[in-house]
């Protein structure tokens, strides 16, 4: 089986808290890391504008490259889901494409375990290394309510060193088997047009839930104190109650399946302190490799 990741980067930054640990160097070291223990991967880079700057030396010039100018994180989504469709063709039908965030730390059996999940779990369309927890986030955004998914038939699987199962929602860096890929952009893409945050919303589509509670479709619209909040406040609950229209008429029943412990890591502090893993101590291993490798001085 093939995997084609779609790195999306872009030169900026944004405003989240981050743990000391935090760099997009050591985020890209860790996932070439990982990449390093499966014999058949590619690597498109989706930027963004300009490639940040403690890239640049990193990737070099071995891997693809694809400019794009989306500015935000939704249009910046749609740009990296429109260039994984325009690979579809291009690889073998089996492919499996990973869009992947600039701000997540792989383990380095990441890779290896995901490869494996797809074979062993064939009804599963979308894979996600990392199970986003915030208990909190429900009670402030109650036009998109908690779901509960049912468990794999006959359980969890195990594949690689991993326990698979299914989970409502994961974030916007996710792997997905080609043919679903072509089937869902459209869904994907629509969904990520109802305003952010749209990651609940996309993947509660996807899996034949509701995405939006009709009596809240006012609710949690979160204006900006600008022209483009007003527009916001105007355009949400109208593309809400599409997105609703459309997965109530397209019905679909897609499989997401995630490991019991996570793989990977949204470099958030709450979602790292959540974790209960050692990601500190990853962090320090793969910068002390890099380290390793560089040329004495002198």
């Amino acid at each position: 089986m093939r995997l084609h990741v779609l790195y999306r980067t872009h030169a900026g930054s944004n405003d989240k808290p981050r743990p000391p640990f935090y760099d997009r160097l050591t985020a890209w070291e860790s996932l070439q890391a990982s990449l390093a223990a499966v014999p058949d991967a590619a690597v498109t880079l989706v930027v963004d504008g300009d490639l940040p700057a403690d890239l640049v030396a990193a990737i070099g010039s071995g891997h693809r490259q694809v400019t794009v100018s989306g500015g935000r994180a939704s249009s910046s989504f749609r740009s990296a889901l429109a260039v994984a469709a325009g690979l579809v063709d291009e690889e073998p039908a089996d492919t499996l494409f990973l869009l992947a965030e600039d701000d997540y730390l792989y383990r380095p059996e990441a890779i290896s375990d995901l490869l494996a999940a797809a074979v062993a779990v064939p009804e599963a369309d979308y894979f996600a290394l990392h199970t986003a927890i915030d208990e909190g986030w429900y009670a402030t955004h109650p036009s998109q309510p908690e779901r509960e998914v049912p468990s794999l038939p006959g359980g969890p699987v195990t594949a690689g060193t991993s326990r698979w199962d299914r989970i409502p929602t994961t974030t916007s860096t996710f792997a997905v088997r080609s043919a679903a890929l072509a089937a869902d952009r459209w869904l994907l893409d629509l969904a990520s047009r109802a305003g952010a945050p749209f990651d609940v919303s996309s993947w509660h589509a996807l899996q034949g839930f509701r995405p939006f509670a009709w009596r809240h479709l006012l609710s949690d619209l979160h204006p900006e104190p600008s022209l483009r909040g007003a527009a916001k406040v105007v355009g949400k609950p109208v593309m809400r109650g599409l997105l609703d229209v459309a997965a109530a008429v397209a019905r679909p029943s897609r499989v997401l399946v995630a490991p019991a412990e996570d793989l990977a890591m949204h470099l958030e502090p709450g979602q790292v302190a959540a974790s209960g893993w050692d990601w500190a101590g990853l962090a320090e291993r793969v910068a002390a490799g890099r380290d390793a490798e560089r040329p004495a001085a002198g």
